[in-house]
């Protein structure tokens, strides 16, 4: 495949020009030292970026770090590749920034992000990559967020030359883990996002007023978004690529979506488009991961964990903190009045080089999942998640707004007129995909508008580790309801801080085969297929059971635990039903009422992670 992708003319010529440092200073921050098309097998051409260390190429042929992007190959600001390229251009390496087809500078079509042919496109970059004269054949994929996902996506393809990858906040399941989590339409997101991106890829700043088609001076204007490759100085090509896109995909494509396996509009799925989808190829390449996510981000910490778990074969390391989107800012939201990260970015780099030494010098990646536990602001490490030593806990809804472990409370239910103007805030974990990160306040207002129930103050301080999981038995008022639920440590002075949560469309709740799924999906699992779903039917009691996001904190001795439920977070996710009210009947005790699984155990903080500790500590409520 090397000797068979031919350069383009526009980087043949690039090759013959001054040495790219000849023009540098005269180029803003970002810019590459060598940028050219490289041409598809289907004839597209993609624009590609190169930075070299000390702005020329290697004498010394270096390891390459590769990155797909649909933002734009020179985007400084933020934790992308221009961001961090000083580390890794003093640590020898080359990298490698492409657009992806459809996108920024690259010419193609985008009727879908990370389509088939973008993602056969990295097996022809990677082979071109290792070939070239200063590259000394290995590759490594790499980025953060959308450069993750196809960082990912990577590692399932027989790509010549590809060595490992470090996939950092990715969408392994881009249905459930943002846009659609626990099938609820993440609405917000979707809209501001996908408009966002095709406005970027038609060359247009609605914001600004700048469009490069429509008025090539405002081409200049739109970097780092847009940058032309070296010898398209006066944007001509880069034109002709925005003005032969066609049909791009937008939020309108999967407004009328409902389940995983429906395609949009556009004719494909969310899934497909995720790198869960590639799972036999990840399963199959083996490569070896570093994996980065964060319990305050999105799904992105489930992703790490899902891909753990699914891809037994694939070395990987896994770390999950709680920091924002970029991994640049602490989300702890029990220490928010520190900003800064932990572990810090500089460490991140630190241990990012070295799991990237390990992997060109030839050792071996054991699998190990490093974690962050909010509320004690230190790092643990197990083989297995979650530790081996985590035992579940089992509380039950009962009278009185409580919780208990005696499972013989008396029968009851209790009725919730849900508050349709329930939110979750302005700084949230879905906001942190986008905007600004997660930093949960104090929730008693908050609790306020939902149905709570509170447990019994601890006797000693716990480690909740893992995903916890409700049972819920209730009746709704309505035949689409959507039911979420918050779990949250209560403090002895009142305080209500938030732990994490879950959410889960009603019509979906059919629990669902593992061995049926196309990833392992953890506890309490549903298949969100069109052929699964169970009609609600007003007024009967239903089952609803889910997985919540999993998290990992520190319970000190005296704290409460309150799991709250609501019918709607009016902050990010479209309203069920769309018009009129909504009431759940919650049953409770009985025997066969609704209950909240915990992975605890003994916190011991000098011990070793996975050491053997039991899961007790909860005592009973106090009257």
């Amino acid at each position: 495949m090397m000797s068979s992708i031919a350069l383009s003319p526009v980087e043949a010529q690039s090759q013959l020009q001054a040495p790219p440092q000849a023009k540098a200073a005269a180029k803003p921050r970002g810019w590459s030292d060598q940028s050219y098309y490289l041409t598809m097998r289907d004839g597209v051409r993609l624009a590609v970026s190169l930075y070299f260390p000390d702005g020329v190429a290697p004498a010394k042929p270096a390891p390459v770090m590769f990155a797909q992007t649909r933002y734009g190959r020179a985007k400084g600001v933020g934790p992308g590749p221009g961001a961090q390229r000083d580390f890794w251009l003093k640590a020898g390496y080359v990298i490698a920034v492409v657009d992806t087809r459809g996108s920024t500078a690259s010419f193609g079509g985008r009727p879908v992000d990370i389509g088939p042919d973008e993602v056969r496109d990295a097996d022809e970059i990677i082979a071109h990559l290792a070939s070239r004269p200063w590259s000394n054949g290995k590759v490594i994929s790499w980025g953060f967020s959308y450069l993750a996902d196809t960082a990912d996506f990577a590692t399932s393809r027989p790509a010549p030359g590809l060595v490992a990858g470090v996939p950092r906040e990715t969408d392994f399941d881009a249905y459930l883990g943002l846009f659609f989590p626990g099938g609820v339409a993440n609405d917000a997101f979707l809209n501001a996002w996908s408009e966002g991106a095709r406005q970027d890829d038609l060359g247009r700043d609605p914001d600004a007023q700048l469009d490069c088609l429509a008025r090539v001076g405002d081409c200049a204007k739109m970097f780092p978004t847009l940058q032309p490759v070296d010898g398209d100085e006066d944007y001509k090509l880069l034109r002709q690529a925005l003005a032969q896109r066609g049909k791009h995909w937008g939020p309108e494509d999967y407004a009328g979506v409902t389940f995983r396996d429906e395609p949009g509009r556009n004719g494909y799925t969310m899934f497909a488009s995720s790198p869960a989808s590639a799972l036999a190829g990840i399963r199959r390449e083996r490569k070896p991961v570093q994996y980065w996510g964060s319990w305050m981000d999105g799904g992105t910490a489930e992703a790490a964990l899902a891909r753990f778990r699914s891809a037994p074969e694939a070395p990987a390391e896994v770390w999950i903190t709680a920091h924002d989107h970029g991994q640049r800012k602490n989300s702890d939201p029990f220490d928010l009045a520190r900003s800064a990260p932990f572990p810090s970015v500089d460490e991140q780099l630190k241990s990012q080089a070295d799991f990237q030494a390990r992997v060109l010098g030839g050792a071996k990646i054991e699998r190990t999942i490093n974690y962050y536990v909010m509320g004690a602001g230190v790092m643990r490490r197990t083989a297995v998640w979650p530790p081996a030593d985590a035992a579940t806990v089992r509380l039950h809804l009962a009278a009185d707004a409580s919780l208990t472990q005696a499972a013989d409370a008396p029968a009851g239910v209790d009725r919730y007129e849900v508050d349709f103007t329930a939110s979750t805030g302005g700084t949230t974990r879905w906001t942190a995909q986008g905007g600004p990160p997660a930093a949960y306040a104090d929730r008693r207002g908050a609790d306020a508008k939902l149905l709570v129930y509170t447990g019994p103050a601890m006797t000693e301080d716990m480690e909740l580790v893992g995903n916890p999981v409700i049972d819920l038995r209730l009746a709704s008022s309505s035949n689409d309801p959507a039911i979420f639920v918050y779990l949250e440590d209560v403090a002895p002075d009142g305080r209500v801080t938030y732990l994490t949560e879950g959410q889960l469309r009603a019509l979906h709740r059919k629990l669902a085969d593992p061995a049926s799924l196309p990833y392992d999906q953890g506890l309490a699992p549903h298949s969100f297929a069109r052929a699964d779903a169970l009609p609600v039917t007003p007024g009967k009691v239903m089952q609803v059971k889910f997985s919540l996001s999993p998290t990992a904190a520190l319970i000190r001795k005296g704290h409460r635990l309150r799991v709250a439920i609501a019918g709607a977070d009016s902050s990010m996710f479209r309203r069920y039903p769309a018009a009129g009210p909504e009431t759940f009947l919650v049953h409770r005790g009985g025997g066969d009422g609704s209950s909240l699984d915990l992975p605890m155990r003994r916190w011991t903080p000098d011990a070793p992670s996975d050491g053997s500790r039991s899961a007790n500590g909860v005592g009973e409520p106090r009257h």
